[in-house]
């Protein structure tokens, strides 16, 4: 299945991702990065689902357009609107100093790590790996 394979690509990087967000976690490393590392995890999974649905997009780092997609190909994505959220801020915040509106703190990445998780577990739990 050619979008299985492809999914199975998106997953790889998104997995590099939460486990690099898990060490800088536990080795208290840098708490923007952490909450970067978490969009990023969650950005690629939810393009890996479409892609495993042979549907495609535009280059985009805005989660909410990524979950109303993942969205119109199964409602259930629905229940993560607040942790997408929470999330999407988190790939200009964390990147650049200029738009950073206040420093992230290290309960501020956990939470986002978390909320990442939990999506994680979603998709993989969809397409039952």
């Amino acid at each position: 299945n050619e979008g299985l394979i492809k999914f199975a690509e998106w997953r790889l990087k998104a997995e590099e991702d939460f486990l690099s967000a898990n060490v800088l976690l536990k080795n208290n490393g840098a708490p923007a990065t952490i909450a970067f590392l978490s969009q990023q995890m969650v950005e690629k999974y939810l393009k890996g689902f479409m892609v495993l649905h042979n549907k495609s997009f535009e280059k985009t780092h805005q989660l909410d357009d990524l979950l109303r997609s993942c969205m119109a190909l199964d409602n259930d994505f629905a229940s993560f609107i607040d942790e997408v959220s929470f999330l999407n801020g988190y790939y200009i915040e964390s990147r650049y100093p200029l738009n950073i509106k206040e420093d992230i703190f290290m309960e501020e990445a956990r939470e986002a790590l978390e909320a990442a998780s939990k999506i994680r577990n979603f998709v993989l739990a969809k397409v039952e790996i």
